[in-house]
């Protein structure tokens, strides 16, 4: 699982994710055809996509989220790779190995193919893409540039309101994200306009 790059397969003309890592040829998904991995990025550096390409749906590039990784294999089955003990009632909850109590959510293939066609932002830890109204949400960008693009009458009751009401950030205060100490990462839902955050540090 990982980034991939999306090809048709020469036989049946399925989708079908190459890890941009291993670089390999694979068999098709449907059909069992060999597909092979472009041989004039083989030997390259790094496999690149560009922008267009991406939001064509050339490449994916995997995302990790609260209800565990997407890359294109999640995306094909609609069901996320699952973290342990997850629940949510946003999506119905799928038992991927119940001996490890682990569990993946079953969310519609569109959504998870759009996540996977979004580009990445810079994290210290990582990316944890947050969802709201059984959709993934927009990314906007950290604390500071978001206060500077918004420009909330009152900051303070805005940082708030990112956070659950049992997360410890609400006791922080904005300090730790001015400074730089801890980094912010603030999403909104295109559907109903509601604002979330996660936040890590070196």
């Amino acid at each position: 699982m990982g980034d991939a790059l999306i090809l048709p397969c020469p036989a049946c003309g399925s989708e079908n994710g190459l890890s941009a890592k291993d670089r390999g040829d694979v068999p098709c998904r449907s059909c069992g055809g060999l597909i092979v991995f472009p041989p004039s990025l083989v030997a390259k550096k790094q496999v690149l996509a560009c922008y267009d390409c991406l939001r064509e749906g050339k490449a994916a590039i995997a995302h990790d989220t609260e209800f565990g990784l997407v890359a294109w294999e999640q995306a094909v089955e609609g069901v996320t790779n699952g973290a342990p003990g997850l629940r949510t009632e946003q999506f119905e909850v799928v038992t991927i190995d119940p001996a490890e109590d682990w569990y993946g959510a079953r969310i519609p293939s569109q959504d998870l193919w759009e996540l996977l066609r979004t580009p990445v932002f810079h994290s210290w830890q990582g990316e944890s893409w947050l969802f709201c109204c059984s959709r993934p949400m927009t990314y906007l960008g950290g604390w500071s540039s978001v206060v500077q693009s918004l420009q909330p009458n009152d900051p303070d009751a805005f940082l708030l309101a990112l956070f659950g009401p049992d997360d410890e950030a609400r006791s922080w205060g904005s300090e730790p994200f001015l400074e730089g100490s801890v980094s912010l990462y603030v999403y909104r839902c295109r559907a109903c306009g509601r604002r979330r955050a996660t936040y890590d540090s070196d």
